[in-house]
This record gives C-alpha cells, structure tokens and sequence, in this order.
C-alpha cells in the first residue's frame, strides 16, 4: 500500500470523527468501533516466542479486542492501539469475522510497516504538526512530543519525515 493512500485513510478518519484538536481523542473510534482495549500481562507468551510483543488485535464476531502490553508507558500504549487500529482499517480486520494480528516489536514486514505509518499518520497528521511546529519559539521533539502525546521518538521521526528541524530535547 502506498504511502499516500494511508494518509488518505487516516485522514478520513479524522476527518469522519471530527478529530481536529490534539492530541488526537481515539476514544471516539474505538467507541463506534465497539472495540475494547485490554492491557495485558504478554511476558509468559514473550517467553515463548523470544519476542517483544506490542499489541494484538482480536476479531471473533462481534467481539472486538485490542490488547496492549500493560508494560508499556501510557505514550507507547496509545501509539499501539493507534497501529492496532492500522490493521483493522488497512488489512480487512473492519470486515473480518475472526482474526488475529499480533504486534512483534521490531518486525519490519509490510504490514507492520503500514500499520506504523498509518498510526503516525492517525496520530501526528502533517498540517497539525506543521502549525504547532511553527508557533513554537524553540521547537524540541519532548515538547512537541508532549502536545501530541507520542513518545520523544516517534515525533523525531515525524519531524525527520517532514524535513523539519528541532532540538533534540
């Protein structure tokens, strides 16, 4: 999938949910989605798998399940369930009647690496980023991070995405 039709799609949705203040309410998606978001103990399975695991998103009917891992920081937490929400728009979880995508950390396949770029697209869209860039005196990636309620690192690879300069703070 291309970069810009993610952008389209997350987008849309900000836009179908009203979303323009930040940071951005995911509430108001996972409410109309009817998808509950659980925080979960994942070291047993970690174990087991020798991988660090994110989140999950479960479909089965009508239950709908993101699961993020309760030792994530808040800021990561809501990143994941941003990306969780990737592949229930992207990847047929919307219109799935059971199914299971599991978030390894690290893992670079293309959907992984779409549902991450659909997360900071959700998350950190161009023109909000942009205007709260350019009123900003000294922009640091921690303060614009903070409004945004992303970690540090995922505001410094938006900035570095949209040829922005910032002090790293």
């Amino acid at each position: 999938m291309l970069i810009n039709e993610i952008k389209d799609k997350a987008n849309e949705l900000r836009k179908h949910y009203s979303l323009d203040s930040i940071p951005i309410d995911l509430e108001k998606i996972l409410k109309d989605e009817n998808i509950t978001v659980i925080e979960k103990d994942f070291s047993k399975f970690e174990a087991q798998v020798n991988k660090q695991i994110s989140g999950m998103l479960y479909i089965d009917g009508d239950a709908k399940l993101i699961l993020v891992n309760e030792s994530d920081g808040n800021k990561r937490k809501i990143f994941t369930i941003a990306h969780e929400l990737g592949h229930y728009y992207l990847h047929g979880g919307k219109d799935a009647q059971s199914e299971v995508f599991v978030s390894f950390r690290g893992d670079s396949n293309p959907r992984e690496t779409e549902a991450n770029k659909f997360a900071a697209e959700l998350l950190l869209p161009d023109d909000k980023v942009k205007k709260e860039y350019e009123s900003t005196m000294f922009p640091t990636a921690s303060y614009l991070a903070d409004k945004f309620n992303v970690s540090k690192q995922a505001m410094s690879i938006k900035l570095e995405q949209m040829g922005l300069s910032y002090i790293g703070l």
